[in-house]
């Protein structure tokens, strides 16, 4: 029961000190509490080991690890999101992104055009990567039917002359 009381004593002296030797590190108030909160945890796991002369050094020593060990990793992320945006930005081509409008609009017309069951086994098959095997048993057909059905689709597609 003492060890209670002495861890108790122990956070409340040094909690608030701690959290603000945290924020000199870390400028996140709820990452500040959250490091703070794991070194009390450390202290509370290892407390029978820890010398209670020593226990205010442990601390604050664990907060700045801590601190330190969120820094690299909040770093590493930014600097993972940075070169994300450049990679980003060197595959974005605005006039290959309007050709891409322009086909989705294309590929759109075209199978407002195709009727059912044409257009569902189309869509199976090419929207959704179906094979014609899965198609056929799903609508209890057979596959040389969906066969039809696609060369159907495909067939009215070249009929139109588009460019996809």
């Amino acid at each position: 029961m003492e060890t209670h009381k002495e861890f108790d004593e122990v956070f409340r002296t040094y909690y608030k000190p701690l959290y603000f030797f945290a924020r000199q590190y870390v400028d996140d108030v709820d990452e500040c509490y959250d490091i703070v909160e794991a070194a009390f945890e450390d202290v509370w796991l290892n407390y029978a080991s820890i010398e209670r002369a020593t226990v205010k050094q442990y601390l604050y020593t664990n907060v700045r690890n801590k601190c330190i060990d969120w820094l690299r990793h909040f770093n590493t992320r930014k600097q993972y999101a940075a070169q994300v945006m450049l990679m980003g930005d060197a595959y974005y081509d605005p006039h290959r992104a309007m050709e891409m409008k322009e086909r989705e609009q294309i590929i759109e017309k075209v199978l407002n055009m195709l009727e059912p069951p044409t257009k569902d086994i189309f869509i199976a098959c090419y929207v959704d990567r179906k094979r014609y095997k899965e198609v056929a048993k799903t609508m209890e057909i057979t596959e040389t039917v969906v066969k039809n059905h696609i060369m159907k689709a495909l067939k009215m597609i070249r009929g139109l002359n588009l460019k996809l």
